[in-house]
């Protein structure tokens, strides 16, 4: 998330046995959005972020509307908490923000429980439990100190400390199929770590989960800036990995095998989830120009 160089429209490449590559199955939903992120399927609703739009919005199916604004949020993430409540990740403002059942906020967080601000809080998983790991990024500069961190949002005490960090940029994030481990997608390095899952929501030792050039072959132009983004595990066992400045969602077993492309029109993918059906339903969020007001994007919806 966050993409800070320009590209040329990408071209794809892969080969190819047993390897499904789809886009005819994708229809837009939202093909005015403002930089958007963070797909959630909720109620009946489809609720996203927009970076540079008013916080975060609903699709009914039929149209699109505001469903809370938050001046200078930057919004980048959103999940499901506690209550039926949700949070969002306010990237430009370095804060996390509640909202109630009625999408009235009731409190922002900007520091950690030890009173240290985080930088860039980006993304969102939950760990089963009741508890929230939550990305924050740092500086998106390849030149820049690696300063991206996790926190965690204990399900008791409510308590947000940091539990891991020298991260180059963390960006998505998702438990591991069997729940022991978390998966973080560092984007600035080009590959996902993973780190076991302690009893108390603290992280253990992290080692390399994959490399994206391992996963699929690159696109034109790559540099490296190109790296995974969004990222979620999904109800048919399978990684879906947003791959930002290539166009396009990789789909990955948990033997690290891909086994299907998904390509979408806008270059600089965000992040994925479900909807009400399950793996059946994917929608994609992502932009076409992150450089150039009003940052034109779109959300889609992929079906199976």
């Amino acid at each position: 998330m966050k993409i800070r160089c320009a590209r040329a429209l990408w071209s794809m490449v892969a080969s190819a046995t047993l390897l499904s590559v789809s886009q005819a199955d994708t229809t837009l939903v939202d093909a005015a959005a403002a930089y958007p992120e963070g797909p959630l399927w909720r109620d009946g609703k489809l609720l996203y972020v927009e970076y540079t739009g008013p916080g975060v919005k609903v699709w009914d199916g039929k149209r699109v509307a505001s469903y809370w604004s938050g001046e200078h949020c930057g919004a980048s993430g959103l999940i499901t908490y506690r209550h039926n409540h949700l949070l969002v990740a306010c990237y430009d403002s370095n804060s996390i923000v509640e909202l109630d059942e009625a999408g009235k906020q009731i409190r922002a967080i900007d520091k950690d429980s030890a009173g240290k601000p985080f930088i860039g809080p980006n993304d969102f998983t939950a760990d089963g439990s009741g508890g929230i790991y939550l990305s924050a990024s740092g500086v998106y500069d390849l030149k820049a100190p690696i300063s991206g961190t996790i926190l965690y949002l204990s399900p008791t005490a409510g308590t947000l400390r940091e539990v891991a960090d020298l991260i180059h940029y963390s960006n998505g994030l998702t438990l591991s199929k069997d729940g022991k481990s978390l998966l973080v997608a560092e984007m600035l390095a080009g590959r996902i770590l993973t780190f076991p899952i302690n009893a108390d929501g603290s992280l253990g030792r992290r080692a390399v989960w994959a490399r994206m050039q391992d996963l699929a072959a690159p696109t034109a132009r790559e540099d490296g800036y190109n790296g995974p983004d969004g990222f979620k595990l999904g109800p048919d066992g399978n990684y879906y990995i947003a791959q930002n400045g290539s166009g396009r969602v990789l789909v990955v077993n948990d033997e690290k095998k891909l086994l299907r492309i998904i390509t979408v029109p806008t270059p600089y993918v965000t992040n994925v989830n479900f909807g009400a059906d399950g793996a059946e339903t994917l929608y994609i969020t992502g932009v076409f120009d992150p450089w150039k007001a009003p940052f034109p994007g779109a959300v889609y919806r992929w079906t199976n």
